[in-house]
């Protein structure tokens, strides 16, 4: 996915960053049987298939001409690192309601953005007794929401869209009462159309539906 961003010519490349492998981690196997060692955590085996063992793998880009608004960015952290390292401090300070203080400490990123800092950021949620944890998406602006996808589809998504802002929100039940999501979904739609032009291969019938769906209740056409 990444070759295919930097070699698209309607493409820009702003930043990009390849952090270390883990290099004690051999396989997902591996990091799954270390994890739960360490911390007592069984992860559902399906997780393994999305399994990577990049620690910060990152890429902003920017599209070029008519659609030089249009952008996307992705850093990703693998499982382990990102359930060893707890929930992010700045989620758990005051200001937050007790509500919101109590989902957080469940989160444990594995997606953010690594040029447009702190804000934005993809986690999965840990319960106890759940083995194949909830992923929610948490925007600075909009607050958490659910998406209706767990980890390793989340990661098929991010390649099929290479990261593109806001397709979380795909997979979300977002209240049209609650936001102005008209600018949002009129910005996927032309993300969409852009991805379709670039790169033909992939399959978009899916995004297109599930943004057709969610325009209807954003009020946007």
């Amino acid at each position: 996915m990444i070759d295919e961003i930097v070699n698209c010519r309607s493409i820009r490349v702003l930043e990009q960053e390849e952090g270390p492998l883990g290099e004690f981690l051999n396989n997902a196997d591996a990091a799954f049987d270390l994890l739960r060692k360490l911390k007592g955590i069984t992860l559902d085996p399906s997780l393994k298939r999305s399994f990577h063992r990049y620690n910060g793998l990152g890429l902003y880009w920017r599209g070029s001409g008519e659609y030089g608004s249009l952008g996307g960015e992705f850093r990703l952290v693998q499982l382990l690192d990102a359930i060893v390292g707890g929930a992010p401090a700045w989620l758990q300070k005051d200001g937050w309601s007790e509500d919101e203080l109590a989902l957080h400490s469940g989160f444990r990123v594995f997606d953010s953005q690594f040029n447009g800092g702190v804000g934005t950021l993809a986690a999965l949620r840990l319960q106890d007794g759940v083995d194949d944890p909830e992923v929610w998406y948490f925007n600075v602006t909009y607050g958490s929401v659910k998406l209706d996808i767990g980890y390793s589809d989340y990661m098929d998504f991010l390649l099929l869209t290479r990261g593109a802002y806001y397709w979380q929100y795909l997979f979300a039940e977002v209240p049209a009462e609650h936001y102005n999501f008209e600018a949002i979904g009129m910005e996927l739609r032309r993300a969409i159309d852009f991805l379709e032009e670039n790169f033909p291969e992939n399959d978009y019938s899916e995004l297109t539906v599930r943004l057709d769906d969610r325009l209807s209740r954003w009020g946007a056409d």
